[in-house]
């Protein structure tokens, strides 16, 4: 991995122990309220917005853009590796966040829902998931592709969409923004140790295969 990754992947963990520790000591969180008490301010009328936009992180939303990376990947680039990461990546962060969450047993915010929410509050599965797939995704956009505006046209993208699905998890009262840090914490871990198996299966698959 490359100096860059490692540092981020030291802060991602860094982040998931305070936080889980935390949440485990049933303490508060001075960002909880901060952050919240800044998105109590967006207008009424941005909801069906916010609304639209956390179907992204959800199950419909995740499915589409997997399923276009996934055709992507196995017809035009034939990375069958990679497809296969994708797919075992997502479907095992999916189980790995319901395992969380019944570790923890945070409750959710004692708000008015403004979108469905049904099960435990940390960490957000909406943050982690979204995480995993953007994240892998944009490494193996990034991977395939020479230019270099195009890798940071789809970094971008992923960045704005990841920071609008958590946004709307905590705008639709739905989550505390320590889950949805939390969730990213974890979900960039998760997708970081699925990227380093990937790179290790692939070398070898590429020098046992004939040139």
């Amino acid at each position: 991995m490359k100096n860059k990754s490692i540092i981020f992947l030291i802060i991602a963990v860094l982040i998931v122990l305070y936080i889980s520790i935390k949440v485990a000591l049933h303490s508060t969180f001075w960002m909880d309220a901060f952050i919240a008490g800044l998105f109590s301010h967006v207008p009424p009328k941005f909801i069906p917005f916010f609304s639209a936009v956390t179907e992204m992180g959800d199950k419909i939303g995740i499915g589409i853009v997997a399923l276009v990376m996934l055709v992507w990947l196995l017809l035009k680039k034939r990375n069958y590796p990679g497809a296969a990461m994708l797919a075992l990546s997502l479907a095992l962060g999916n189980e790995a966040y319901k395992l969380l969450k019944d570790l923890f047993v945070r409750p959710r915010p004692e708000l008015e829902y403004l979108a469905p929410a049904e099960g435990y509050s940390f960490p957000s599965g909406h943050a982690m998931v979204g995480m995993v797939l953007y994240f892998t995704s944009v490494y193996l956009l990034s991977e395939a592709i020479q230019m270099k505006k195009a890798k940071w046209l789809f970094s971008i993208l992923a960045s704005v969409i990841l920071l609008l699905i958590g946004a709307s998890r905590i705008i639709l009262h739905v989550h505390y923004p320590s889950d949805v840090i939390g969730g990213y914490a974890f979900g960039f871990i998760w997708a970081s140790i699925w990227i380093i198996l990937y790179k290790n299966f692939k070398q070898r698959y590429t020098k046992k295969r004939p040139s």
